[in-house]
């Protein structure tokens, strides 16, 4: 067998069925799309991308793809078209709590807090037990000052993901700028405890105030 042959499945071979594919059918938003899945597995981002703008220039009412688009888009930090793919799956399935999670995703990455914390709230509205959206959406609520809910929606993602250590860490630092120092220790503890980088010199902080 020459060294250059492509093992059998392997995300290579994969990837040469899927092109097959789609030469043999290139009006298929499926094989498009599927494409573009296989490429984004192997890492291969440009070509994911390509391939589903292909899809879309067929179909430019899916919503899914653009979602997956969109998140391709941040993982490249092209936020404002992450941002833009994801707000279009809105327009087409405003029903979608993984769009409206998304856009928020992308305004916390922007600074922009209270834009940030309207689709994290949107999407909590159509799913309440979305803990990405919670974990992010308790941080934007720190930045907004509101720390009362920040507790209380870190405490929630806690409940329901209880090894999920950003989680945990959210929850302590909420605590800790509304003064409730020993309950931001212990949140503190369990993120440590589930693996979490806690920054050294939050940890130190919270540790002094803890103490006092």
């Amino acid at each position: 067998m020459p060294k250059t042959a492509v093992k059998p499945g392997s995300p290579e071979e994969i990837i040469e069925d899927l092109k097959k594919e789609v030469k043999e059918h290139p009006n298929s938003v499926i094989a498009h799309h599927r494409l573009g899945l296989a490429y984004w597995r192997a890492g291969q981002l440009e070509d994911a991308v390509q391939s589903f703008i292909k899809a879309l220039a067929i179909d430019p009412h899916s919503y899914q793809i653009r979602i997956n688009l969109g998140t391709l888009y941040f993982q490249a930090g092209k936020i404002e078209e992450g941002i833009r793919e994801n707000l279009e799956a809105i327009r087409i399935y405003p029903g979608s709590a993984e769009a409206h999670a998304n856009v928020g995703s992308g305004y916390l990455q922007q600074g922009k807090w209270q834009e940030a914390a309207d689709y994290f709230k949107k999407a909590l509205e159509i799913n309440p037990d979305m803990v990405p959206a919670l974990t992010s959406y308790s941080s934007v609520l720190v930045e907004l000052d509101r720390l009362d809910e920040a507790i209380e929606v870190a405490k929630k993602a806690c409940s329901l993901a209880p090894t999920f250590g950003l989680a945990h860490n959210n929850l302590a630092v909420a605590c800790y700028y509304k003064g409730d120092y020993q309950e931001a220790k212990e949140a503190m503890e369990k993120a440590k405890q589930y693996q979490y980088p806690v920054h050294p010199e939050f940890e130190k902080r919270v540790l002094e105030a803890a103490a006092k």
